[in-house]
């Protein structure tokens, strides 16, 4: 039958139709127009159930259920009110086409049904939508019919909606009251969730809606969340099947889920689980690979290959771990079938003494021990590198301290060489010849071919001895005559020369102790101590950190000073910064009477013409007398201070807001320094140093009016 209504616009005159009302057409409007697009609406948009109240209660072994009021849905669209006032079918057997005979009257707390007279066992609480006519056949009254019908065969079909199940006893009392099939209303297909828009384009502001998060039914009973991205794709973070499964999608590098606890104590996540392997179950997506980690019944944890039906970690009651072992707790950590296997920044192995339980971060006695690997070699750390193990050349074993080689089951204490073309070859040893000789054996017929005497250190050759490289004497050495090296000579006493110590033609070092005298060989003069090196040359030129000095003082690097630095000019001279290759620039320093600081920067004023400039946290305690020079940049305008340095910070304003100003403020320094070593500007010369110059030659006098050479003497 069509959806139809009465048209009660006259098109031919433009008006409302005149006269009244007919009943068939009311009828026509309510039956088939509004009712059925109400009922239509109901059932195409919502899932029948209970919508709100129809609280089912009962009491074991009395024979009655109460219902409060409330509302429901059917599956046809019908709106079923139960309400205070209103009326109630209460009859199992009543027929719907017949007027309503004696209805029950629904009070501010429902209605209640008996249970007397039902057969045993367990009863479905309907509500059904039902209108009845009055007994003039008049008027139309709403009036829910509920029954308490047999349970077996029962099948509503959403016609008549589910309020509980309801178990009745042989004497006709209450024994049980469940949920049963109840169900609520609900969105049928999907739900579209909105959410609110905030635009802002300066100066335009916008508030509107934009679909969000949608809620779709699944064919198997489930749940999906449809979500969309910021280009709106969509796509689905959330879907929960139908058996009660679920499954989290992630496209983004996010976290697909994020669990947090408020609570203090209180865990972010649990999972209970029984049975072998059961717990926390781990598959790749696109491989067979899956992992599962679970708790014993003994109270261990446990991770395993399921793919491989291997386990991976166990951890046992006591906090003891087994890697790649079968269950094998003895100790806190054991790692079977391969090795353990650390790399990055903080790599190593760490292990602490059998005398100390706690761990010691910075050990200086061998409380804790640390085995890593840096720079291609492997070294035992306890505080500092004590041994390196490397591969390079040279430096296969470092040791940081002494060694002990002690004497076990052998002849002697020492260290036996084996040159690689030799094979299983011991070629030489250098050890004990015994308990009062250390010596050089030769393995190759040669026997102890060197020994020194360890109490009167007298050293034994057993053939001859040439000094090819370096020479060492242990006490004093005496030359009369030519003595030649052909490399470095150490001597532990002294040393007398008759004449010349070197070589007439070449460079030459002697060493002292730590120390390095020697001539370069072009007749630069240079002294080292540790790796500094002052070098003087043949035209009254010094160099510090180098041997080729360019200047009176040539300082290569950072140099530092104490006191004043008098000097009639100075500056900077760099690589030329747009010809580097080819040019050099130069400028100079910036000289004042008083001790000056100088700090300047750009400022803008604000929308008032105002600005605050602030200066270092310092600036009140190291200056005084302070000095401004304000430039507008970009456009004219009037600018003055109009605050005065406090706090370390000082205000401008201009006339015209929004003005880029370029600052400068000078002080002059007061610190405890600077207030007890003023530098006087002008000052008479002694007596002793009138009518002499710091700088003759420029005001035309000659060398021997030099003051600094008359006091030396060079003049």
């Amino acid at each position: 039958m069509a959806v139809k209504r009465t048209e009660y616009f006259n098109f031919d005159t433009g008006s409302v139709r005149s006269g009244k009302t007919e009943h068939a057409e009311s009828h026509m409007d309510m039956e088939n127009y509004l009712l059925r697009l109400d009922s239509e609406r109901g059932a195409t948009l919502n899932r029948w159930g209970v919508a709100v109240g129809l609280e089912v209660a009962a009491t074991i072994g009395q024979s009655q259920v109460a219902v409060s009021v409330g509302t429901a849905l059917d599956s046809a669209g019908h709106l079923i009110v139960l309400e205070d006032g209103g009326l109630a079918v209460v009859a199992p057997n009543a027929d719907p086409q017949q007027p309503l005979e004696n209805p029950a009257h629904v009070g501010p707390e429902g209605l209640t049904l008996s249970t007397t007279g039902l057969a045993q066992g367990e009863h479905v609480l309907t509500l059904t939508w039902l209108e009845g006519l009055d007994e003039n056949r008049v008027t139309r009254l709403h009036a829910p019919w509920l029954r308490l019908l047999p349970a077996g065969g029962f099948d509503g079909g959403g016609r008549q909606v589910v309020l509980a199940l309801v178990t009745v006893g042989a004497d006709g009392t209450v024994e049980g009251l469940e949920g049963g099939a109840r169900r609520v209303v609900g969105a049928t297909g999907r739900v579209q969730l909105w959410g609110t828009t905030e635009t802002e384009d300066d100066p335009k502001l916008g508030v509107g809606q934009m679909p969000g998060a949608e809620l779709r039914g699944t064919d198997d009973g489930g749940l999906v969340v449809i979500t969309s991205d910021s280009g709106g794709e969509p796509r689905s973070p959330l879907r929960v099947n139908g058996d009660g499964s679920v499954r989290v999608n992630m496209r983004a590098d996010t976290p697909p889920m994020e669990i947090r606890s408020e609570a203090d104590d209180g865990p972010a996540l649990e999972v209970f689980s029984s049975g072998s392997q059961a717990g926390i179950r781990l598959d790749a997506l696109g491989s067979d690979a899956s992992w599962g980690m679970h708790a014993d019944d003994d109270g261990g944890w446990r991770l395993s290959n399921l793919a491989g039906d291997t386990e991976a970690i166990a951890v046992d009651p006591d906090g003891r771990v087994a890697i790649g072992v079968d269950s094998d707790f003895h100790y806190a950590l054991h790692v079977g079938n391969t090795g353990v296997h650390t790399s990055g920044g903080l790599s190593g192995y760490s292990f602490g003494d059998r005398g100390f339980t706690d761990f010691v971060e910075r050990p200086s006695n061998g409380e804790r021990w640390l085995w890593y690997a840096f720079a291609g070699a492997a070294r035992l750390w306890s505080g500092e590198d004590f041994i390196s193990i490397s591969r390079g050349e040279g430096n296969a074993l470092d040791v940081s301290r002494r060694m002990r080689v002690r004497q076990g089951g052998d002849f002697s204490a020492g260290i036996w060489f084996r040159q690689t073309e030799l094979g299983e070859h011991d070629s030489a040893f250098i050890g004990m010849v015994n308990n009062e000789n250390v010596g050089f054996w030769g393995n190759d017929d040669a026997g102890w071919g060197l020994a020194m005497n360890t109490k009167d250190a007298n050293v034994t050759c057993s053939n001859g001895l040439t000094v090819v490289g370096t020479a060492t004497v242990g006490s004093s050495l005496q030359a009369g005559g030519d003595l030649s090296c052909g490399g470095q000579l150490s001597v532990g006493g002294n040393a007398f020369f008759g004449r010349n110590f070197g070589q007439p033609n070449g460079p030459a070092v002697a060493k002292l102790f730590g120390s390095n005298v020697g001539d370069t060989g072009e007749g630069v003069l240079f002294l080292r101590s540790g790796g500094g090196v002052v070098a003087f040359n043949g035209d009254d030129l010094i160099g510090i950190g180098t041997k080729m000095p360019q200047f009176k003082l040539d300082v290569r690097g950072n140099m530092r000073v104490t006191g004043f630095i008098d000097k009639p000019g100075g500056g900077f001279r760099i690589d030329h910064p747009v010809d580097p290759a080819n040019k050099y620039l130069s400028h100079s320093f910036v000289e004042s009477p008083d001790m000056a600081t100088v700090y300047s920067g750009m400022a803008e004023t604000n929308e008032a013409g105002e600005a605050t400039v602030v200066l270092p946290d310092y600036f009140e305690a190291l200056n005084r007398d302070y000095r401004y020079q304000l430039t507008p940049v970009g456009s004219l305008a009037q600018v003055a201070v109009t605050g005065e340095i406090k706090d370390n910070r000082f205000t401008l304003r201009t006339d015209t807001p929004g003005i880029k100003i370029s600052w400068q403020v000078t002080g002059v320094r007061q610190d405890a320094w600077a207030e007890a070593h003023r530098i006087p500007t002008e000052e008479d010369k002694p007596e002793n140093e009138r009518n002499l110059f710091l700088h003759p030659e420029e005001h035309g006098r000659p060398r021997s009016a030099d003051l600094l050479e008359r006091l030396e003497g060079t003049v």
